[in-house]
């Protein structure tokens, strides 16, 4: 029987191991919230009164900074203690692989842009605080980068991958709580989603550079979601030409 080869992805960029400072800038950023809830809680330099963030405070008193002190203010410590755990993964993840511009700069920049957008929608008096908002974001953006560089998996893998971990962490368990800005979730969430696919775009070409190849001599059927490989592409194995599946 004839034999053929085909050539599938071994390795991308999330295979290699995050940066060593990872935890140790996701554990700084933790501690910094920490921090700041504290102080929201105790008045420390009359935090209560200048880190919480409304509708009137920001666009009418032009307090423009409370869209993100108010990152740091939490109502209670299971408000921040919900918030704590993703925080430092995603944190861990998103810093690790692709470096403090994402995480915590950027993590921080669109925190406050998600406030500004919830707060246009909110009563002038309601204040919106915690860190939730850049949690959810932190999230989509984490999602939408595994799904385009994962390329060991099928695009039906990554999906029910992504899908289901999205479903099982940022869904609501519980029933609905006034007191907990859903539409924060949401702004977050979608804001994280389309800053990941943008910059998977800029950075493309060096994602696609990390993908590592293996040879496989099979006599069987072509597999559906696998690749040929033509005589000079086994001559040349550092070719580097786009592969999309992953044999189980």
């Amino acid at each position: 029987m004839e034999q053929s080869v085909w050539k599938r992805v071994r390795e991308t960029w999330l295979t290699q191991k995050p940066s060593p400072l990872a935890g140790f800038i996701s554990a700084m950023t933790v501690l910094i919230l920490v921090i700041g809830a504290v102080s929201y809680w105790q008045g420390y330099l009359h935090a209560d009164q200048w880190m919480a963030a409304s509708k009137e405070a920001v666009f009418n008193q032009h307090q423009v900074w409370r869209l993100w002190t108010t990152l740091f203010a939490h109502g209670d410590t299971g408000h921040l203690l919900n918030n704590l755990f993703l925080f430092f993964i995603l944190g861990y993840l998103l810093v690790g692989y692709f470096g403090s511009g994402v995480f915590p700069i950027a993590a921080m920049f669109f925190g406050g842009l998600t406030n500004y957008l919830v707060l246009m929608n909110y009563p002038p008096e309601v204040k919106l605080i915690g860190a939730s908002g850049v949690v959810y974001w932190m999230g989509g953006a984490w999602l939408a980068l595994y799904f385009m560089i994962d390329q060991k998996r099928s695009y039906l893998q990554r999906t029910l991958r992504a899908g289901g971990v999205a479903l099982g962490i940022f869904m609501p368990t519980s029933a609905f709580d006034p007191q907990v800005s859903y539409g924060a979730h949401l702004v977050g969430f979608i804001l994280g989603v389309a800053f990941g696919l943008f910059y998977y775009s800029i950075r493309r070409q060096e994602f696609q550079k990390a993908l590592v190849y293996e040879y496989i001599v099979s006599e069987d059927e072509e597999p559906s979601s696998s690749e040929v490989v033509t005589p000079t592409e086994l001559a040349h194995p550092n070719t580097n030409r786009h592969g999309h599946s992953e044999w189980n």
